[in-house]
């Protein structure tokens, strides 16, 4: 678990994460963003510019509806090695970066990551 209180750019701490994940190929890592960037397309950009994009786990492949997630062996085989949720709503539909509440529930006391959503139908 990284938590990150340092007074540096953001690029900073994602070039440390893309150094990280470029020594350790068979490892995948979670980023859960308290999100205040305001400008247009910015999240994205920050990662573009710290080289994680080529191992981002895309919003497409993210479980609906009590699917799996993929398995470890086939998002390390795809490269697809960060997942990475923020805290706006509106960054899954306008940078491609997943809605935490989306994919994630708690109890009061922990996160859960989880295989259904807030939208899923009850039957």
């Amino acid at each position: 678990m990284f938590l990150s209180f340092k007074k540096e750019p953001a690029r900073d701490t994602f070039k440390e994460i893309e150094a990280f994940l470029s020594a350790n190929p068979t490892e995948i890592v979670t980023i859960i963003l308290e999100d205040y960037v305001e400008t247009p397309n910015g999240l994205t950009k920050v990662f573009n510019e710290s080289g994680l994009m080529k191992y981002w786990f895309p919003v497409s492949k993210m479980p609906e509806n009590g699917q799996d997630w993929p398995l470890v062996k086939d998002m390390v085989a795809s490269n697809q090695r960060l997942i990475v949720f923020t805290s706006k709503k509106s960054k899954q539909e306008s940078e491609g970066v997943a809605y935490q509440w989306n994919y994630m529930a708690t109890d009061g006391l922990t996160l859960l990551l989880s295989t259904f959503t807030k939208y899923e139908t009850v039957t």
